[in-house]
């Protein structure tokens, strides 16, 4: 038995090295290692449905139709449910219209450089792939363009397709929320145009794998007709849904954060093409790419250029900065703290105005659990990331990550001006209760009590918690007086962490005054 054979010279997707492999082969700790390569927010979107409704049901298949989640989007971009055909991702779909509309003896147009995956799914189906629309029966278009970053005007494309009106012409606009042009509105007088859209980007929900492809209703029949029976799993097109009904989307932060990175490298004499999507493209012959991974700073590698994902401002200013560019302040109060002792290693990454998202893994997962729940009731985005001792115990590794993020705050915080300063809040869970009080005058002090009554909760000494909540404070250079009691330690851990959250958010609100003191320093 043998495989259909593949086109001579035909290369599968390559997918870039783990933060484990990269990290091993330049001798530093993963907690260094930032990806800039992967083109996906830093941390990721907030579900908005309950996850464990969708999990009971883990035993049935999806509803195939997917109604919800085609309702959703169809809301979302303006048209009919009809015209909405659900993919696992943009991948999966790019993949369906090659199916839909190439075999052998049949041409594709793929103009370079773009996203690699348009020749791939194309010469999986046995197509030519050709650098010209002309004669092809599909036309491949990125828009915004991947790795350019260009955009093209949706009404050239309509153009190009009502020339052609015999191919399929296919776009892509996984970026769309960056760059704001899109083919949609055009769909009803160019009935070949297919627009490809994803959650992967701007949605923050890259590992459910839900797009959805917007076509005149019958092309979209065609497309239903040969798509899998059930590609995108319940959870995610529920999670999927309830995103497009309800869009959290931070795209105008981005835009600004990649306006920022883009003049700031010209300023340096970085040759940085205009981009309308969430990255640059640093057009370089210097073999910058090596020296840079050595630092932990991951990139995205093309001939003749280098590709940079937005991240966290304060990220950014780090990888701007071994680019030798001099660094403007960003528009949000951020911090990068990475850190490496005898004991751990560890990297924290906030934004005191960000969403509520957090990504933490520190190896303790009750310690995960308790951050986790810290920055969505603080509502500041945080990626922390780190590993030390724990075959000995949890003891460092819960010290000085608290301790870290205490450093993350102040850094955050910098000059302190025109914050609310003071912030209170007052939490129940269950039969558990705390209070925080916070002031963000520069002269620190912790007065915690948290009243567990066992040695352990979540596989984490309790007694640990209120040392580290008193680093946090020292370092963060803050008053803090919290104190939580209750039957249940669990509730007594969590009511804490959410109350000093609340309280931190308060304090740092933004009110526009001069913040000051008696004394006349905060």
């Amino acid at each position: 038995m043998s495989a259909r054979p593949l086109p001579d010279g035909f290369e599968p997707y390559a997918w870039a090295s783990t933060t484990q492999e990269i990290a091993a082969r330049n001798g530093i700790p993963v907690a260094q290692v930032i990806r800039f390569d992967a083109n996906v927010p830093p941390l990721p979107g907030v579900p908005q449905v309950p996850l464990g409704e969708s999990f009971a049901r883990l035993n049935e298949y999806p509803e195939g139709t997917y109604r919800e989640l085609r309702e959703a989007a169809a809301e979302y971009v303006g048209v009919e449910a009809a015209q909405v055909v659900p993919g696992a991702g943009a991948d999966g779909l790019i993949g369906l219209a090659a199916r839909a509309f190439l075999g052998p003896g049949r041409r594709a147009c793929v103009s370079r450089p773009t996203y690699p995956l348009y020749a791939i799914a194309s010469r999986i189906e046995g197509a030519e792939v050709i650098a010209e629309p002309a004669g092809a029966d599909l036309v491949w278009i990125c828009n915004p363009n991947n790795p350019t970053g260009e955009l093209v005007d949706p009404d050239e494309i309509a153009s190009l397709a009502r020339s052609h009106p015999d191919a399929a012409v296919v776009v892509d606009e996984a970026y769309f929320e960056y760059g704001g042009a899109s083919v949609v509105p055009l769909i009803r007088k160019t009935p070949n145009l297919i627009a490809i859209r994803t959650l992967s980007k701007a949605f923050g929900l890259a590992a459910l794998r839900v797009g959805y492809a917007v076509a005149s209703p019958e092309i979209a029949r065609e497309l239903d007709q040969r798509r899998d029976p059930a590609p995108i799993a319940e959870p995610a097109a529920r999670i999927g849904a309830a995103a497009l009904r309800n869009p959290r989307l931070d795209a105008e932060e981005t835009v600004a954060e990649r306006e920022r990175m883009r003049h700031t490298l010209i300023a340096a004499g970085w040759d940085v093409a205009e981009s309308y999507t969430n990255f640059v493209l640093v057009r370089t012959t210097e073999p910058i790419a090596d020296p840079l991974e050595a630092q932990g700073l991951v990139v995205r590698r093309f001939p003749g250029a280098i590709r940079i994902t937005v991240r966290l401002p304060a990220e950014n200013d780090v990888i701007l900065s071994a680019l030798g560019a001099t660094v403007e302040p960003a528009s949000t109060r951020s911090a990068l703290v990475r850190r490496t002792t005898a004991e751990t290693a560890l990297r924290v990454s906030l934004d005191l105005d960000g969403q509520g998202r957090a990504r933490v893994a520190t190896g303790v997962g009750f310690l995960d659990h308790l951050l986790t729940l810290f920055a969505f009731h603080g509502g500041l985005d945080l990626d922390l990331l780190a590993g030390g001792d724990l075959d000995v115990d949890e003891h460092h590794t819960v010290e000085d990550v608290l301790a870290a993020l205490g450093d993350g705050v102040a850094e955050a915080l910098d000059g302190r001006a025109g914050v609310t300063r003071y912030g209170s809040a007052t939490v129940p869970m269950d039969e558990a209760r705390a209070t925080a009080a916070v002031d963000l005058v520069r002269r620190p002090h912790a007065e915690v009590a948290l009243a567990f009554s066992g040695e352990r909760v979540g596989g984490l000494a309790v007694t640990l918690l209120p040392h580290a909540l008193e680093r946090f404070a020292m370092q963060a250079g803050l008053t803090l007086h919290l104190d939580a009691t209750g039957e249940d330690d669990h509730h007594v851990a969590e009511a804490a962490f959410k109350a000093l959250g609340r309280a931190l958010r308060e304090a740092c609100a933004r009110d526009g005054a001069p913040t000051g003191s008696t004394k006349g320093v905060l």
